[in-house]
Protein backbone atom coordinates (compact mmCIF):
# COMPACT_ATOMS: atom_id res chain seq x y z
CA UNK A 1 0.00 0.00 0.00
CA UNK A 2 2.73 2.31 1.09
CA UNK A 3 4.66 1.41 -1.97
CA UNK A 4 1.65 2.77 -4.27
CA UNK A 5 1.29 5.99 -2.60
CA UNK A 6 5.40 6.48 -3.32
CA UNK A 7 4.99 5.85 -6.92
CA UNK A 8 2.00 8.22 -7.31
CA UNK A 9 4.46 10.87 -5.47
CA UNK A 10 6.96 10.13 -8.07
CA UNK A 11 5.02 10.06 -10.54
CA UNK A 12 3.28 13.41 -9.87
CA UNK A 13 6.98 14.96 -9.14
CA UNK A 14 7.97 14.28 -12.46
CA UNK A 15 4.67 15.65 -13.99
CA UNK A 16 4.85 18.91 -12.84
CA UNK A 17 8.81 19.10 -13.27
CA UNK A 18 8.74 18.50 -17.03
CA UNK A 19 9.38 21.91 -19.57
CA UNK A 20 7.76 21.38 -22.44
CA UNK A 21 9.30 23.87 -24.48
CA UNK A 22 12.63 24.47 -23.54
CA UNK A 23 14.39 27.74 -24.23
CA UNK A 24 17.75 26.46 -24.80
CA UNK A 25 19.67 23.41 -26.08
CA UNK A 26 21.11 22.89 -22.44
CA UNK A 27 17.64 23.27 -20.97
CA UNK A 28 16.40 20.53 -23.79
CA UNK A 29 19.09 18.70 -22.64
CA UNK A 30 18.53 18.28 -18.85
CA UNK A 31 14.74 17.61 -20.41
CA UNK A 32 15.75 14.74 -22.31
CA UNK A 33 18.00 13.51 -19.49
CA UNK A 34 15.10 13.86 -16.41
CA UNK A 35 13.01 12.04 -18.97
CA UNK A 36 14.89 9.14 -19.58
CA UNK A 37 16.12 8.75 -16.31
CA UNK A 38 12.12 8.50 -15.44
CA UNK A 39 11.96 5.88 -17.89
CA UNK A 40 14.73 3.48 -16.80
CA UNK A 41 12.91 3.94 -13.17
CA UNK A 42 9.67 3.21 -14.59
CA UNK A 43 8.09 6.07 -13.11
CA UNK A 44 6.88 6.65 -16.63
CA UNK A 45 5.77 4.21 -18.98
CA UNK A 46 7.33 4.15 -22.58
CA UNK A 47 4.31 5.51 -24.40
CA UNK A 48 4.59 8.94 -22.57
CA UNK A 49 8.46 8.86 -23.15
CA UNK A 50 8.07 8.50 -26.15
CA UNK A 51 5.63 11.09 -26.77
CA UNK A 52 7.75 13.51 -24.77
CA UNK A 53 10.65 12.90 -27.21
CA UNK A 54 8.31 13.20 -30.21
CA UNK A 55 7.17 16.34 -29.05
CA UNK A 56 10.50 17.69 -28.81
CA UNK A 57 11.62 16.83 -31.95
CA UNK A 58 8.55 17.83 -33.57
CA UNK A 59 8.64 21.42 -32.03
CA UNK A 60 12.16 21.79 -31.57
CA UNK A 61 13.62 20.25 -34.19
CA UNK A 62 16.54 22.92 -34.63
CA UNK A 63 17.61 22.79 -31.33
CA UNK A 64 17.45 18.91 -31.50
CA UNK A 65 18.96 17.99 -34.62
CA UNK A 66 21.51 19.34 -36.38
CA UNK A 67 21.94 20.77 -39.92
CA UNK A 68 22.70 17.53 -41.41
CA UNK A 69 19.83 16.20 -40.08
CA UNK A 70 21.63 14.10 -36.68
CA UNK A 71 21.19 14.83 -33.34
CA UNK A 72 22.80 18.21 -32.18
CA UNK A 73 26.82 17.32 -30.49
CA UNK A 74 25.89 19.19 -27.67
CA UNK A 75 22.67 16.74 -27.16
CA UNK A 76 25.05 14.04 -27.69
CA UNK A 77 27.80 15.41 -25.42
CA UNK A 78 25.57 16.34 -22.67
CA UNK A 79 23.21 12.92 -22.38
CA UNK A 80 25.87 9.89 -22.42
CA UNK A 81 25.82 7.07 -24.32
CA UNK A 82 23.20 5.24 -22.49
CA UNK A 83 20.40 7.73 -22.71
CA UNK A 84 21.47 8.81 -26.47
CA UNK A 85 20.90 4.98 -27.46
CA UNK A 86 17.85 5.09 -26.07
CA UNK A 87 16.85 8.46 -27.95
CA UNK A 88 17.45 6.87 -30.77
CA UNK A 89 15.37 3.76 -30.40
CA UNK A 90 12.40 6.77 -29.48
CA UNK A 91 13.52 8.38 -32.40
CA UNK A 92 13.59 5.37 -35.27
CA UNK A 93 10.75 5.84 -37.83
CA UNK A 94 10.77 9.55 -37.26
CA UNK A 95 10.58 11.75 -40.11
CA UNK A 96 11.08 16.00 -39.55
CA UNK A 97 9.09 17.94 -41.62
CA UNK A 98 10.59 19.71 -44.03
CA UNK A 99 8.31 22.92 -43.44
Amino acid sequence: MEEQKWYKKVSKKYENSTIRNPTTIKLLTEQIKLASDAYISKQINEKTFREIIHHFAKYHGRKLFSIDGSLNPTIINRIGKKRLELLNIMLDGFQTSLF
